[in-house]
């Protein structure tokens, strides 16, 4: 797969997520049942889950040969992405489980915006047009 389509399947699924995050604002803004917020966090999350496995399976050997960043974009996903997605993953199912709904509300949303920032970071630091590209960059040295 070339560098330009994982990067388009790789956007396609963000945007797949923030329909998602639109549908569990929805049901915090609607102060929905319990259980109802609960299944909009659990699909959430269990898309969240499939995109973290797959962006990390295609994107570390990618980047790393990438550019002359390339072992910095690797360390970046290393120290900070598995683990945000971890923090992420497991804040979205607990505040899902609070025994208050609007305490579980409030909770839910914070960790929302902390996926929206997440990803709006990924697409600046990982995913932009020029880290993910189908064309070989060559820089000629012309020296005397």
């Amino acid at each position: 797969m070339k560098p330009s389509q994982i990067r388009a399947e790789l956007l396609e699924q963000h945007a797949a997520l923030r329909g998602l995050i639109k549908d569990v604002r929805c049901a915090i803004e609607e102060r929905s049942a319990r259980e109802e917020l609960r299944g909009c966090v659990e699909r959430l999350a269990t898309a969240l889950r499939g995109h973290n496995k797959y962006e990390e399976g295609v994107l570390r050997e990618l980047i790393k040969n990438v550019d002359a960043w390339g072992p910095a974009r690797v360390e970046i996903m290393d120290e900070s992405h598995v683990d945000e997605h971890t923090e992420v993953l497991a804040a979205l199912l607990g505040t899902s489980g609070a025994s208050d709904v609007a305490a579980a509300g409030k909770g839910v949303a914070a960790v929302l915006g902390r996926i929206e920032s997440h990803m709006a970071r990924e697409e600046e630091v990982l995913l932009g047009e020029d880290v993910l590209r189908d064309d070989d960059i060559v820089i000629e040295y012309i020296g005397g």
